[in-house]
């Protein structure tokens, strides 16, 4: 007999936390939660720094609006759709932890706090903020198996490779992609560059990829939307989104279609052909300097990630 199709309905929520309004944002992601829910997503992915908004104005700011990832009323709030709701969440999260900050994301559900991944590469002035994190996550769902990925972690093709190779079925990204005048922002047919990012780690890995992103202004820093579900054949299944307006997204994924994209040809498997043994290198390449994109490099000036 045939085993039946595994599915996942997968949704993504781009909208626009706001900086000091935990008790706004928090409101708000609560509600994105149950849009979704109403939509039959079985996984809902929340922007970065879905609780506490981006651009801090310092280091204060920063602590005052961190949550401690198990006792925090965000990840109380969230868990508690969850179980009336009987699905999971990934939400972004600024952490309060281990006598730290980190940038984080939760993975929520009706059982709460399944875990908590801490993003590994920090850009810009969340180095001021945060500490990165020291491990990759992978959760083992009823539905799926998930990774977790943070925004610019996107940008280093070893982190959904990795996650690929630990069981990832589909990979949540919560992200906050940031806009530059200096570079192009969005294509003809309105995908980010952070939308290219997601599509090859999808195609490379055989892993569905779900990007929440946020919109919006923030204290000068424009943000650029566009969301993205991908499947694992490295294609968009949903979006991309708006570039400024509020949207979500929802897509059913086939899970039984990883394995498949996998394998490019009947010789050819993406994670079996891998040469691992010619890729280490025993040091990295020489940075010359600090580059430079003129006044001010980062969000206000220059970037794509967050």
């Amino acid at each position: 007999m045939t085993a039946p199709a595994r599915t996942l309905r997968v949704a993504v929520a781009q909208y626009q936390p706001r900086i000091g309004d935990p008790e706004g944002n928090r409101t708000a992601a609560v509600a994105w939660v149950e849009a979704a829910a109403a939509e039959g997503a079985q996984l809902v992915v929340l922007p970065e720094l879905a609780s506490s908004g981006y651009v801090f104005s310092g280091e204060e700011e920063a602590a005052a609006l961190a949550e401690d990832a198990d006792s925090g009323v965000t990840v109380a709030a969230l868990v508690e759709v969850c179980r009336r709701r009987g699905l999971h969440v990934v939400a972004g999260l600024a952490e309060q932890g281990d006598g730290c900050r980190h940038n984080s994301a939760v993975v929520l559900g009706p059982a709460g706090r399944l875990a908590t991944y801490r993003k590994l590469h920090l850009f810009y002035d969340e180095q001021s903020w945060f500490r990165p994190g020291e491990e990759l996550v992978v959760v083992d769902l009823p539905t799926a198996r998930v990774g977790v990925a943070i925004c610019y972690d996107l940008w280093f093709p070893e982190v959904a490779r990795a996650l690929a190779l630990r069981g990832a079925e589909v990979i949540a990204v919560p992200t906050n992609w940031v806009a530059s005048f200096r570079r192009r922002l969005h294509d003809e047919h309105g995908y980010c560059q952070g939308d290219i990012m997601a599509m090859a780690a999808a195609a490379a890995n055989g892993t569905a990829v779900a990007c929440a992103d946020r919109v919006g202004e923030e204290r000068g820093v424009t943000f650029l939307g566009a969301s993205i579900i991908v499947g694992p054949d490295g294609w968009p299944l949903a979006g991309p989104a708006s570039p400024d307006a509020d949207q979500l997204l929802v897509a059913d994924l086939d899970l039984d279609a990883v394995e498949r994209a996998r394998w490019r040809t009947p010789r050819n498997h993406l994670l079996r052909d891998r040469r691992p043994d010619l890729y280490a290198s025993d040091s990295p390449p020489e940075v010359r300097g600090r580059a430079s994109t003129g006044a001010d490099d980062g969000p206000r000036a220059g970037g794509t990630p967050g």
